[in-house]
């Protein structure tokens, strides 16, 4: 269940959710096609998506997680909230949902990029 802070209207996609590495990690899965993996920068979550979700999700699976202790992710306890801790979680959360090829799209405040990464 979302919290109240939480606007329907501004962000009314399908919350999912997946256990990686003790957290309890939040999704949104919107759309078919080729996969478009969103990954934010710090201190945002899937929320920073929400327009190019909304945009691309009839070409593409549109898919935007919360690393753990972000927007609506729990992190376990001890999460240090690191690069490679991150960088774990991305791993396992792309291992369990099985996807074998994405575009990601990963933004900071000192980037954005865009890459087709095949596995």
């Amino acid at each position: 269940m979302r919290p109240a802070w939480v606007d329907e209207t501004l962000f009314p996609f399908e919350s999912h959710f997946a256990q990686i590495n003790g957290a309890q990690v939040h999704y949104i899965d919107e759309g078919q096609g080729p996969v478009f993996l969103g990954l934010h920068g710090n201190p945002t979550w899937s929320f920073l998506y929400r327009h190019i979700v909304s945009a691309l999700k009839d070409r593409f699976r549109c898919i935007a997680l919360d690393y753990p202790g972000f927007g609506l992710s729990e992190a376990p306890p001890g999460y240090k909230y690191t690069a490679d801790e991150h960088s774990s979680v991305v791993e396992g959360f792309v291992n369990v949902l099985g996807l074998d090829s994405q575009y990601v799209y990963v933004h900071s405040p000192a980037a954005n990029a865009i890459q087709r990464i095949p596995r």
